[in-house]
């Protein structure tokens, strides 16, 4: 099945990243009074119980050994590669003579991948949406996918297990991470929000995966922008992927919807209430994964807040 991207990844712009018009018809932000500790009461949706993201407390898990995540077409390069500014994230769209999926590990579908998009902070103390045992990451990928027994994301948003969205986690390299070079330099082609570019040299989705993809945290909950529907089940990967200082600073030179930097563009830990959070343990045995193409250096976290309503296990 053949990826149409303009049909496709356009509708999921408007889905997952909509310029949604809240109170005075100001639009959704990630500070100040349109910021998200606003958005509960801009957007309805956004103050539900199964909130996302959320502070993975490792103490707190519960041990499954799901079968191997099964990712399809995830080895084939893309036949185009195309980034934009959308005011809140870099977000890549591509073509492929065959979709890429994912299936298995625990996943209840088979589901379609439709693009994926990056969350990063001013500096590399902070910058990632999932916190795991208070640990935050500079950047955090996301790739989104439906759920293909639905049809369409548009009918997928509509459901509760509607999107899978696997969280990966990037921390700071000596050297620059191959694979996400030709995607940082075409980020300087798009420093004003609305611009694309096209990405000189594609490489395959597995690229942009941890070695390791057999240990993962998985939980319910939502999308990290308004409208922040409560349809994502949530694959957050243990093991990251590198990224030099180099190539985050070209995220950090885009601006957002209103000439400022582009930064900061995380929601913070919602509280987990009565959710249970998952850890997959499997081996794989058998599944030939690509290896990740540049070292990984000296690690940058940064053990930030608590999320509210909760209490960091000392």
């Amino acid at each position: 099945m053949a990826l149409t991207p303009l049909a496709l990844c356009l509708a999921l712009m408007a889905l997952l990243t909509q310029d949604v018009r809240g109170d005075g018809g100001a639009s959704w932000t990630y500070s100040g009074q349109h910021g998200p500790r606003h958005w509960g009461t801009m957007f309805r949706t956004c103050a539900g119980n199964r909130q996302s993201p959320i502070n993975i407390e490792t103490a707190n898990v519960k041990t499954e050994f799901w079968k191997p995540l099964r990712f399809k077409n995830y080895d084939d390069p893309p036949t185009r590669m195309r980034v934009k500014n959308n005011g809140h994230s870099a977000q890549v769209e591509i073509d492929a003579a065959s979709a890429p999926r994912v299936t298995d590990g625990g996943l209840k579908g088979d589901y379609i991948f439709a693009q994926f998009h990056f969350h990063w902070g001013a500096d590399s103390a902070l910058g990632s949406e999932h916190t795991i045992d208070g640990v935050r990451y500079p950047m955090e990928l996301h790739l989104v996918h439906y759920n293909g027994a639905y049809g369409s994301l548009a009918e997928a948003i509509k459901r509760q297990d509607g999107l899978a969205v696997l969280g990966v986690m990037l921390e700071v390299s000596e050297t620059d991470n191959p694979a996400l070079t030709p995607l940082t330099n075409a980020l300087l082609n798009i420093t004003e929000s609305g611009m694309f570019s096209g990405v000189s040299a594609t490489y395959p989705l597995r690229a942009f995966l941890p070695n390791n993809v057999d240990k993962f945290y998985r939980y319910e909950g939502s999308l990290t922008t308004p409208t922040c529907n409560e349809v994502v089940t949530w694959t957050v990967f243990a093991h990251a992927i590198p990224i030099s200082e180099k190539q985050l600073r070209n995220f950090r030179a885009m601006m957002n919807d209103h000439h400022e930097p582009l930064v900061n563009n995380f929601r913070p830990p919602q509280p987990l209430n009565n959710r249970k959070v998952f850890a997959n343990f499997a081996r794989s045995a058998g599944l030939v994964t690509q290896p990740h193409r540049g070292p990984s250096g000296p690690r940058h976290r940064h053990r930030g807040p608590p999320p509210h309503g909760q209490r960091r296990r000392s």
